[in-house]
């Protein structure tokens, strides 16, 4: 709970345990007082959020009761019954605000400030495929953010800048009502809009969400790059994501007929879907480091020519991770790829066909060890002609490489991610994704990544030379 809600539950505990402890009420107007005040305090500074409506209830009924109550003493049977009930009702009304609680983004580890920016791309060599009206140019939302200059009076931005907008499309995305993750837009990042970027020129490295995701929904790893030094750009893949808000303010959502029901398609139907969407994620990659390349003059302005060129990584999550893999595996730009989960199933053959020759790190949750997906991706791991990181996590879903983990305890009962807490797979994603790039985009020691720290990890590294795996943890 945040601190005026502390401040509230803790103004009708008060009001609760006073008269039980010493046999009277306080006088008249002290605790309704108190909790009014705190109410307001609250809702002023803090925000009305629904995980609290209990509590607002149980709060309002305080206020009432202490004004209405004209005997201010209580006998003792009553002060059992009030202590009892009364601080037993306090905890279940305000149980939702702990268990949905306004989630907290770890601090990053590097020394940089985060700028960030958002730029609208259009893509005039590519005809949308998805979408109400199909036809006309592909049309992307990307966020960069960026080592910037700091600035003392600038607020931290929410998590997205629309997420009003996107909030309940991602809720019923899931089968949550659309109300549901209203809350976390009180949630603040360690990112600044508007800031300057900072001098110098920063290796890149480019996010790709998964189907029905969208830019920011691995922001912590974002944060956690860009504070060591790296300019990150993520894409919302149009139609693909859960939701994209426009340059024109427009709201676009997830095109169902993208990746239809499997059960109610025929096999071959549902695998063109896929590799088609893929294709298209792969696509919306290399736009975005097409536009990188034409500096200043291209959609990403003066920022572009803080990009070093020379080393670019790429990244992603399921579709995202597939087509980062694609990319790598096809243009020459690409320096290093790490994907979580990443979705290659749906790679045509003559792709798969391909030897890797950039360094690669896998991680793959428990959910999705050990099926078709995973024997390919082994596959592409095997024939590399450079190193290839193969890593299992214990006890993950295939939420859990995204911010999930930090939405709820109950995110696991829920379905919407694995058994490991928050606090386990969140320094482990962190320490692999940073240590990896560092390693083959700042040349940096390969300690951090080749020696396994956490019970949780199954590390093997791959090496050409090495065709049969050199186990390492």
């Amino acid at each position: 709970m945040r601190r005026f809600e502390l401040l509230l539950l803790f103004a009708g505990v008060f009001a609760v345990a006073w008269p039980a402890l010493f046999g009277v009420r306080p006088r008249r107007g002290i605790a309704s007082g108190l909790i009014f005040a705190a109410l307001i305090a609250h809702l002023q500074v803090e925000g009305f959020r629904w995980q609290l409506i209990p509590l607002y209830f149980a709060s309002a009924g305080l206020i009432i009761g202490d004004i209405v109550f004209l005997d201010r003493a209580l006998r003792w049977t009553n002060r059992i019954a009030r202590g009892v009930f009364g601080l037993a009702g306090l905890l279940v009304v305000s149980s939702p605000a702990w268990l949905f609680p306004v989630p907290e983004l770890p601090t990053p580890s590097g020394p940089e400030t985060i700028g960030t920016a958002v730029f609208e791309v259009t893509d005039r060599t590519r005809d949308e495929l998805y979408g109400p009206s199909p036809g006309g140019p592909r049309e992307l939302m990307v966020q960069v953010w960026y080592p910037a200059i700091p600035e003392g009076d600038a607020d931290p931005e929410a998590i997205h800048a629309q997420w009003d907008r996107i909030a309940p499309e991602l809720a019923k995305s899931v089968g949550l009502p659309g109300w549901f993750l209203n809350h976390i837009r009180y949630v603040d990042s360690n990112t600044f809009a508007g800031l300057d970027v900072a001098p110098g020129t920063y290796p890149v490295v480019v996010y790709s969400h998964g189907w029905k995701s969208y830019r920011s929904i691995a922001l912590n790893q974002i944060e956690t790059l860009v504070s060591n030094g790296y300019i990150v750009l993520a894409p919302d893949h149009t139609y693909g994501a859960v939701a994209t808000v426009l340059e024109d303010d427009d709201l676009v959502t997830y095109d169902m007929n993208a990746i239809p029901d499997a059960e109610t398609v025929s096999e071959d139907v549902y695998d063109e879907a896929a590799a088609t969407l893929i294709e298209t994620y792969a696509a919306d990659i290399v736009t975005v480091l097409d536009t990188l390349e034409r500096g200043s003059d291209g959609a990403f302005g003066a920022l572009a020519d803080s990009a070093d060129l020379t080393r670019i990584g790429i990244f992603g999550h399921s579709a995202g991770g597939g087509a980062a893999v694609s990319v790598c595996l096809t243009d020459e730009r690409c320096d290093a790829v790490l994907g979580m989960d990443a979705w290659v199933e749906p790679l045509p053959d003559r792709t798969l066909a391909l030897s890797a020759v950039k360094p690669a790190m896998f991680l793959r949750s428990a959910e999705w060890q050990e099926t078709q997906n995973d024997a390919i991706l082994r596959g592409i791991a095997e024939r590399s002609e450079a190193t290839a990181y193969w890593i299992g996590i214990d006890g993950t879903g295939h939420n859990d490489f995204l911010m999930i983990p930090l939405f709820s305890p109950l995110a696991d009962e829920m379905g919407l991610k694995g058994p490991i807490p928050a606090g386990r797979i969140l320094p482990i994603v962190h320490q692999y994704l940073l240590g990896f790039f560092d390693v083959f985009l700042l040349g940096t020691g390969p300690a951090s990544i080749e020696t396994v720290r956490f019970d949780e990890v199954a590390l093997e590294v791959i090496r050409p030379d090495l065709p049969e795996g050199e186990e390492t943890g």
